[in-house]
């Protein structure tokens, strides 16, 4: 039975594990760049983030990591919320776990009066794109590069 729930120390090396799977989903679309253990620790205890981790039986199968976010100066839309990271292992997609992490995480936006939520997505992800899609998020801004 899934079972979603905040994150705590114990969850560290699961969720290291899914965010290399996660990186090696993304690789041939686009090298994200680094992620540090490290990283957790100080976002598991900042009031303004919050990892979650889906469970199934004892084997972590998916995490997600939401936070607050101030807006610059001359932005006008006040603070919102920031989906940072969802990820589901690939033997349990299709399977609700991504939808109720989602879903976690907007009962946890919701309870700070956060009534914006961002994400980026790489536009060639098309399985992020259409989930997200699925959830009601809809184009907002276009991020463009170019390598020199």
């Amino acid at each position: 039975m899934l079972k979603i729930v905040k994150a705590e120390e114990k969850h560290i090396p699961d969720i290291c594990k899914l965010w290399v799977e996660f990186m090696e989903y993304t690789v041939d679309i686009e090298p994200i760049p680094w992620f540090e253990k490290e990283h957790l620790r100080p976002a598991m205890q900042d009031p303004n983030s919050l990892i979650l981790v889906a469970s199934d039986g004892d084997k972590t199968v998916g995490y997600a990591y939401a936070l607050i976010m101030e807006p610059l100066t001359v932005e006008t839309r006040g603070k919102y919320g920031n989906i940072h990271d969802l990820f589901v292992a690939r033997d349990c997609r299709r399977r609700g776990v991504g939808e109720q992490l989602y879903k976690a995480m907007l009962k946890w936006f919701c309870a700070r009066d956060i009534e914006r939520v961002e994400l980026h997505i790489i536009s060639r992800n098309r399985l992020a794109s259409s989930f997200w899609r699925k959830q009601g998020f809809t184009d907002f801004e276009q991020k463009m590069f170019r390598r020199i």
